[in-house]
């Protein structure tokens, strides 16, 4: 039976402008156009396809990643780009459970001080002397969705080559400006037999704090350095690091996670 494009539009709740753009996209074409009023019209058996599109938009997939997941038929690749997707969601979900619970503790902390950023001052700042850290690293430029890719590479080489770590798990930014989406970042592992390490991070006087909480409000410990380093008269003279003492891997709320942030000075 075929179906106006008014009554398929009314049907599945989609705009006949819509319906138009997807067969412009060719995502959803109508089995008939009619050659001299140029009506569309389409096939009851298509109703499927566009409720399938509508549940994959409210997923969040783009249109050409449904035009592509429509015309997929390895069922092994579909359940796959599900899972992605529903994975997705779940860090979106926890990411922004966290922004909640964050401005709830803003919130009090402005009712009792009157001061929005006065959170600031409960980071701990102090001057410590490192020692020469060996680390198996990978460097190049990447956004922060790319840490676990990176890292998988190097454990997968700490694996195959039976390398002992020290624990460490790390993060260096040579970039003088940050961007999320595309920066000179390098990842690390401290190891102990410094003849496999990619290179040795020399030790010397640092500023550190650590930071509890999700790596979303990293930038506030770092403000906090940075004043502090000015503040109190040094430099910044080489690139900061993060260590990552309790993190997500060890399978505890965002709100517990430990990052011990170091700046060398001078």
């Amino acid at each position: 039976m075929l179906i106006s494009i008014g009554q398929f539009s009314k049907i599945c709740s989609v705009s006949v402008k819509t319906l138009r753009h997807y067969d412009k996209l060719n995502l959803l074409k109508p089995v008939k156009v009619d050659e001299f009023t140029s009506y569309r019209y389409y096939d009851e058996s298509q109703l499927e396809t566009m409720l399938v599109i509508n549940r994959l938009k409210r997923y969040g997939f783009s249109l050409a990643e449904i035009k592509a997941f429509i015309n997929e038929k390895d069922k092994g690749i579909l359940f796959s780009k599900l899972k992605e997707k529903e994975e997705r969601l779940k860090c979106d979900i926890m990411h922004k459970d966290l922004i909640l619970k964050e401005l709830d503790s803003i919130i009090k902390n402005f009712e009792r001080t009157g001061k929005i950023m006065d959170y600031q001052n409960n980071y701990k700042i102090s001057i410590t002397t490192t020692k020469d850290m060996p680390i198996l690293s990978s460097r190049q430029r990447m956004s922060v969705e790319d840490f676990g890719k990176y890292y998988g590479i190097l454990f997968t080489k700490i694996a195959r080559e039976a390398i002992t770590t020290t624990g460490d798990v790390l993060a260096v930014y040579h970039d003088d400006e940050f961007d999320e989406n595309d920066s000179d970042i390098e990842v690390g592992i401290g190891i102990k037999d410094a003849s496999k390490a990619t290179r040795i991070i020399l030790g010397g006087k640092c500023a550190v704090t650590m930071h509890k909480g999700s790596y979303a409000n990293l930038t506030e410990a770092y403000a906090a350095v940075v004043r502090w380093i000015n503040e109190n008269g040094y430099e910044i003279s080489a690139p900061p690091y993060e260590i990552y003492r309790i993190s997500h891997v060890d399978n505890v709320p965002a709100d517990e996670w430990e990052t011990d942030i170091y700046f060398p000075i001078k």
